[in-house]
């Protein structure tokens, strides 16, 4: 009978051991899976290039002081589309902005967009009181991909 115990309790171990073994390996590999998943899910920063500073950008203020226009001198070859969100302080509003897309039609080489620093409706306009400076930002897309440009403007 003794030689029975020792070979059950020898069974045992054998199998404990290689338990405790597939369950490490197991483990590992869930979690170098979780890994993988992480990292593609998780996205990568994409830095995108500023516009040449040839393109002559340019905001400049009306008399009144209730628009703006945008003005881009010289347009990147190939462009498509110009993006534009200009944000600014105001004295009781707090941070106001403007946003909208310019099309480009084929062979235009500037534009000249006035906007409203405030909000219209129904013929009826608002306008801001803007306090320091406006920042712009554009980003302009075309055949060659997307590039930003951005300044403050004092007005």
């Amino acid at each position: 009978m003794k030689p029975d115990k020792k070979k059950i309790i020898l069974i045992g171990g054998v199998i404990l051991t290689l338990l405790i073994i597939s369950i490490v390996l197991i483990s590992s590999g869930r979690i170098s899976e979780e890994t993988e998943e992480e990292s593609e899910l998780l996205p990568t920063e994409v830095v995108i290039p500023t516009v040449d500073a040839n393109a002559g950008v340019d905001l400049v203020a009306s008399a009144s002081g209730r628009e703006v226009t945008l003005q881009v001198k010289k347009l990147p070859k190939g462009t498509e589309t110009v993006d534009y969100e200009l944000s600014y302080q105001t004295a009781s509003q707090g941070l106001q902005g403007v946003i909208g897309t310019v099309e480009i039609k084929s062979g235009q080489s500037s534009i000249d967009k006035t906007l409203t620093l405030g909000t219209c409706s129904s013929g009826t306009c608002i306008y801001h009181q803007v306090v320091g400076k406006i920042r712009a930002n554009l980003r302009f897309t075309g055949s060659y991909g997307d590039k930003v440009y951005e300044k403050e403007y004092e007005i």
